[in-house]
């Protein structure tokens, strides 16, 4: 019957496959030698994973490809972190011989791969998140703005409505109130029974909208200039979330 044989290490002169083990080959007697650069490095192994593990370097290095495009697509979650530690500890248990026959195909294009194709993954991700960001951003910001324009046209409307109830606009606080999103501020301010200017804006959002009586259509101004007039010349300020009526 003939002996199993572990895979991984292979006599320089004639060839044969050796148990990993083996120091003198027995086919030839020749004093086997490793091939270079094959088989694990523990040490590599340990410090590749300890640092880069959450980017999938350590998959790179042994050869798993596959799960080294995953832990790198799936990084920012944080979950291959986690993971890659686990693993450390595990590697961290076992020996270098144990981790050489487990892993055999490991080379020193495997290492390469570890530090060079994670560098480059995150470079292309940095790429992508430096033209997604800032669209995102505008696209937060436009819907703080336009539920800032969503109260004014509601307030706008409650307005409308209490003068076709009683021919004259509010002059007092207790006659008319108007909501408010999360984030907004609504100002009412009366200026006699014909007249009235209604102002509002998001605090995180860059326009203010204001209209008139005597408007047609919505104006938009700065928020922050906007803003700064009325803590200024009404000693008003904050409230956001809230309605404000100013005889």
């Amino acid at each position: 019957m003939s002996e199993n044989i572990d895979l991984g290490k292979f006599c320089s002169t004639c060839g044969k496959q050796l148990h990993v083990e083996a120091e003198i080959c027995p086919h030839c007697g020749v004093r086997a030698k490793a091939a270079p650069n094959s088989g694990v490095s523990k040490v590599a192994l340990l410090l590749i994973t300890f640092f880069l593990g959450g980017l999938g370097a350590h998959k790179f290095y042994l050869k798993r490809y596959g799960l080294g495009v995953l832990y790198l697509l799936f990084f920012w979650t944080g979950i291959p972190g986690i993971i890659a530690f686990v693993e450390f500890i595990l590697y961290c248990l076992k020996s270098e011989t144990e981790l050489q026959q487990r892993y055999p195909e490991t080379s020193g294009a495997g290492l390469v791969l570890a530090i060079v194709v994670p560098m480059v993954g995150i470079a292309f991700i940095g790429i992508l998140a430096a033209i997604a960001i800032p669209q995102f951003a505008s696209y937060r910001q436009k819907s703080y703005n336009s539920s800032a324009m969503s109260d004014l046209k509601n307030c706008l409307t409650q307005t409308q409505s209490y003068y076709a109830d009683y021919q004259t606009y509010p002059t007092q606080s207790g006659q008319m109130t108007c909501g408010a999103a999360d984030g907004v501020a609504v100002y009412y301010r009366s200026l006699g029974p014909e007249d009235f200017q209604i102002i509002t804006f998001h605090k995180n959002g860059n326009d203010a909208y204001l209209m008139s009586s005597e408007d047609t259509e919505v104006a938009t101004t700065s928020r922050t200039e906007i803003e700064s007039e009325i803590a200024d010349q009404l000693g008003m300020e904050g409230g956001y979330g809230l309605f404000h009526f100013i005889e």
